[in-house]
């Protein structure tokens, strides 16, 4: 019980660190920064779709979705669907 406790709070921690005021690309890179290292590897595949993604950064989704072609056009990354490249060093 008290492992569970832990973990959800850690989890919560976390979001809170990925949308404290910054505006989207900010949030976006906390977010994809944190993925990268937990899994040890720039190729990686997130939980969620982009609706999913959008509501746990607390931004819309269509903004979301801008700046994910933004971002990508610039070369930080490949998107498709869930699964990301990481081109540059986000750490």
């Amino acid at each position: 019980m008290l492992t569970i406790s832990s973990q959800k709070n850690l989890t919560l921690s976390w979001r809170i660190f990925h949308t404290s005021a910054k505006p989207i690309p900010g949030r976006l890179l906390s977010y994809l920064s944190f993925q990268a290292t937990r899994e040890g590897k720039q190729k990686f595949d997130i939980p969620f779709n982009r609706q999913q993604l959008a509501e746990y950064l607390s931004v819309d989704h269509s903004a979301l979705s801008n700046e994910l072609g933004k971002m990508q056009r610039e070369g930080l990354f490949t998107v498709h669907r869930n699964h990301f490249l990481i081109k540059t060093d986000l750490v």
